[in-house]
């Protein structure tokens, strides 16, 4: 990096980063090596809402609230986080704008990270060629990370969304990196678990947030830092909802081995870690009772597979 700008400038990688999976890791450890030689910190610079909300009438589903996407990024190498409100206002900022006053008066940057693909300024006028002009003229180098590809595909927040629609849940861990978590407050239910011998916990999860296809998922809960082998159901409990127009879609959790009190209100961490089978209808309760136990050991079989 050859900025003249002072030592107590730093290096931006910018982008939205939901998710923060493998690709916005290579962004951050190349922040990180422009950083280096000079000891200049890293900042992570993230849009919150998803631009698309405010510039497309709607974000797509999100992989990770923006308090997860900010630790995240902090254990991936970023010294700090900067939250950049995506407001109307901001939208309509030119690119010219966008530099000047944010990452020069904002954020004082030597340097800026970006995807090969990232667009700025209002309706997304600006390019990597403009960035580069325009960052020029302040002394501000501009690094592109490469596309990561996985396979013969981009690894991208869009692709893992469909993964995880879909249920593939061995593909988007690749992908991100680790599994596919998700995080919640319990809420009361039906109870429907506790009478069919399975007790469950109702997952609040935000409507922002992606939930994998319908289906029985093997993974861990993580209750008050004790990790427990966890059954996940997600969907609409056609047993029970048949008679219903729109069926409420449910996220319900079965830590195996767990024999304590209700958790009701507290948070809980899931893991999910692989697709068991999809959503299914029985011709009797004592079918579903019967597939509920052959889950449950599949779950088990998975979790034992995967400690190998």
């Amino acid at each position: 990096m050859t900025s003249d700008l002072p030592p107590t400038s730093p290096v931006v990688a910018l982008g939205t980063f939901d998710g923060v999976h493998r690709g916005h890791r290579a962004m951050l450890d190349l922040a990180r090596e422009a950083a280096t030689p000079e000891g200049r910190t890293v900042v992570a610079a993230t849009f919150d809402p998803h631009p698309r909300a405010v510039v497309a009438g709607g974000a797509p589903p999100l992989l990770c609230s923006i308090e997860e996407r900010v630790e995240r990024m902090e254990a991936a190498g970023a010294d700090r986080v900067e939250v950049v409100p995506f407001t109307p206002a901001f939208s309509e900022l030119t690119p010219q704008e966008f530099v000047d006053s944010w990452l020069v008066g904002r954020l004082s940057a030597a340097a800026v990270v970006v995807g090969h693909n990232f667009r700025f300024g209002h309706r997304a006028a600006g390019d990597v060629a403009l960035l580069r002009e325009l960052c020029a003229a302040h002394g501000i180098d501009v690094v592109v990370c490469d596309l990561l590809v996985d396979g013969d595909q981009p690894v991208s927040s869009t692709r893992i969304r469909r993964l995880l629609a879909g249920g593939d849940m061995e593909r988007a861990s690749a992908l991100l990196g680790r599994d596919y978590d998700l995080s919640a407050p319990v809420e009361h239910g039906a109870r429907r678990g506790r009478e069919l011998g399975m007790p469950t916990a109702n997952l609040a999860i935000p409507p922002t947030r992606l939930v994998p296809a319908d289906g029985v998922y093997g993974g861990f809960a993580t209750l008050h830092g004790e990790r427990w082998p966890a059954a996940t159901s997600v969907g609409t409990n056609p047993q029970f909802t048949a008679d219903q127009v729109h069926p409420p879609r449910t996220v319900e959790v079965h830590l195996i081995g767990y024999t304590g009190p209700d958790f009701y209100g507290e948070q809980l961490h899931v893991d999910i870690a692989e697709r068991i089978r999809g959503q299914l209808t029985f011709d009797s309760l004592e079918g579903l009772i019967e597939r509920m136990q052959v889950d449950l050991r599949d779950v088990e079989a998975g979790i034992a597979r995967r400690a190998l």
